[in-house]
């Protein structure tokens, strides 16, 4: 784990409680395969009246996704399956204004004078507006 995954985490600890975190981190351990609440109540010690809540609050906080899947209980009936939501980023980022456009557009301008290939530039120049491709 890495020091920004566990500095995010530690971050979003502070604003959820104990058991929560606890779900949190058994939901997490668990990886692709998911895990139900079932499952968490019984690896956890927990009951359902406990564990069942910070499922909804978690998912709701966006940081656990209910899948379409679903895997049987103990008591063999259809449970939601939970995974670990994944962020690439803790804070979200600006959204790509003009500069931006025109910077790709030089650097594919660059990239295929120095390969010929010239594809590249032109997808970029195709996502510029066309007031900005005008200017050009």
């Amino acid at each position: 784990m890495s020091y920004r995954e566990t500095s995010r985490i530690a971050y979003q600890a502070t604003n959820i409680g104990e058991i929560a975190q606890r779900v949190l981190e058994f939901v997490q351990s668990a990886g692709n395969h998911g895990a139900t609440c079932d499952e968490a109540m019984a690896a956890l010690g927990l009951t359902h009246q406990s564990a069942s809540p910070r499922f909804t609050d978690l998912e709701q906080r966006g940081l656990i996704v209910r899948t379409q899947n679903r895997r049987n209980t103990r008591s063999g009936n259809p449970a939601a399956i939970y995974v670990y939501q994944e962020f690439p980023d803790l804070f979200s980022r600006a959204k790509p204004g003009r500069t931006d456009a025109f910077r790709a557009v030089i650097r594919a301008a660059i990239d295929a004078r120095r390969t010929g290939n010239w594809n590249a530039f032109e997808t970029a120049l195709g996502a510029l507006p066309d007031a900005e491709r005008r200017r050009i």
